[in-house]
C-alpha cells in the first residue's frame, strides 16, 4: 500500500481530513520531482501526518553501509506543500525504539536538528508540531487558550513561545479540565558554609 493509494481512497470514500498516516520515512528518499505531486494529493486529501523521529532514526538506514540515510519524514516539504504535520512518538523502551520517556517536548527538540528545523522561519513552526496540529488530527475543535475552549494546558518558565521547543524549560503546572493537577516548585539553596 502506497501513500498515494491512501490519499485516493481518503478521497473516494469521503474521508477528506480524518486519516492520519505516520513514519512516511520513504518519501525523505524521493527527488522533488517525485515528491510535489504526493504532497500536493496529500494536501488535497488532507492527510495528516505524524513524524516519529525516535523510532525512526532508530531503525532507519541500519543496513546502509556508506552514505547513511536519516530515515525521516521530510517534515519542512510536507508543512510547505500544506500537509499537517505533526510530531510524535509511537515506542517508548521496547525492540523499536528502546530508550524515551514519551515527553513530546524533547521528540521535537530531537526533530529539530534531525531535520533541519533550527532556523529563524522554521522554529515557530515546532511547537504546533506537537500542540495544535495534532489536535486538528484528532478532529479536535476547541483546542488551545481561548475564551470557552476546556482548559488543558502545560505552563512552561519561558518568555518566549521558540524557546519551549530549544531550552525545554520546567513545566511550572499542567492543567486539565480547568483544574491544576501537577505544579512544580522551584527550590534554591544557597550553602551558608561558603
Amino acid at each position: 500500500m502506497t501513500i498515494e493509494y491512501i490519499c485516493d481512497k481518503t478521497i473516494a470514500e469521503g474521508f477528506v481530513g480524518r486519516v492520519s498516516v505516520g513514519h512516511l520515512t520513504s518519501l525523505g528518499a524521493l527527488p522533488k520531482e517525485q515528491l510535489d505531486p504526493i504532497i500536493e494529493k496529500m494536501a488535497k486529501a488532507q492527510i495528516s501526518v505524524m513524524s516519529l523521529p525516535a523510532t525512526d532514526l532508530h531503525l532507519g538506514g541500519r543496513k546502509d553501509e556508506y552514505n547513511v540515510r536519516r530515515a525521516l519524514t521530510p517534515i519542512r516539504q510536507l508543512r510547505d506543500g500544506g500537509v499537517n504535520m505533526c510530531i510524535a512518538t509511537n515506542n517508548i523502551r521496547n525492540a523499536f525504539t528502546p530508550y524515551g520517556t514519551g515527553d513530546v517536548m524533547l521528540t521535537a527538540m530531537l526533530a529539530i536538528p534531525a531535520a533541519h528545523l533550527g532556523g529563524a522561519a522554521d522554529l515557530p513552526i515546532v511547537l504546533p508540531m506537537i500542540t495544535t496540529n495534532p489536535a486538528k488530527a484528532l478532529g479536535i475543535t476547541d483546542y488551545g487558550v481561548k475564551i470557552g475552549n476546556t482548559a488543558n494546558l502545560v505552563l512552561l518558565d519561558t518568555e518566549y513561545v521558540t524557546n519551549a521547543v530549544i531550552d525545554l524549560p520546567t513545566r511550572l503546572a499542567v492543567v486539565k479540565g480547568g483544574k491544576v493537577t501537577v505544579e512544580t516548585e522551584k527550590t534554591v539553596t544557597i550553602n551558608p558554609d561558603l
